[in-house]
């Protein structure tokens, strides 16, 4: 296998802990994944792109300078290339079939918004979120975006304002640690498993119940079911 190949994973044999990939040229190979390093696992998804949309760049893209995470807009769909104009001010033109590592760029998370400023920030806060996602860093990663304000959705206000004092330290990464391994569970690959392309799903599509305001959170009942709190900060 060379550097950049693609495969799709087949077939896994949780016993001797091998899998079983088919390559393009039509090769199939068995190994073992721990014995190979340097292999980025991705799962293929169809996204509906037009000119004018925002898109965010999933893994770099060396052979155009362009860095992972990295945001633009679609200037131009051609008969085989997109171009893209980069928020940085370049444009960049490429075969869609050679680099599909793209995903829509109206959401983000808080982690790929580091090091961008924006007008205005929409932060959807679920308390029900591991407290190594929702914690006193995402928080301000996210709220400090905003140059003029701010509005964060939740489920929950009162639990919101436990999560966001929350401390990240070396404590804390090292309990990420050990709960990643925790959460391994045993290699599950299905015959329709790829290793081709992952475009990971940046928003959510579950509408929030709540919203977060600085006034005293003022509650606001709707239908009797759902009640929205509003929290929003004025950054001007």
């Amino acid at each position: 296998m060379e550097v950049g190949d693609y495969a799709r994973v087949t077939a896994a044999n949780h016993e001797k802990n091998e899998i079983t990939v088919n390559l393009k040229d039509g090769r199939e190979l068995t190994y073992n994944p721990s014995r190979l390093s340097g292999v980025s696992v991705y799962k293929e998804a169809q996204r509906d792109i037009a000119e004018g949309d925002r898109i965010q760049f999933r893994a770099p893209f060396t052979e155009r300078r362009v860095a992972n995470g990295e945001l633009g807009t679609i200037a131009k769909i051609g008969d085989e290339e997109l171009t893209v104009a980069l928020d940085s001010g370049r444009e960049v033109s490429f075969e869609s079939e050679k680099f599909r590592h793209i995903d829509h760029g109206y959401a983000i998370t808080s982690h790929s918004s580091q090091g961008t400023t924006v007008d205005r920030v929409l932060v959807n806060a679920d308390t029900r979120e591991s407290e190594l996602l929702l914690n006193d860093r995402m928080g301000y990663v996210a709220v400090s975006r905003a140059r003029e304000d701010a509005i964060i959705y939740t489920n929950s206000l009162q639990e919101l304002r436990e999560a966001l004092n929350r401390r990240v330290d070396k404590d804390m990464a090292l309990e990420a640690t050990r709960y990643g391994q925790d959460q391994t569970l045993p290699l599950h690959v299905e015959s329709a498993r790829d290793a081709s392309l992952h475009h990971e799903q940046l928003g959510t599509e579950r509408s929030p119940d709540q919203a977060v305001t600085n006034d005293h959170a003022q509650l606001t009942a709707t239908n009797e079911v759902a009640q929205t709190e509003e929290m929003e900060f004025d950054l001007a």
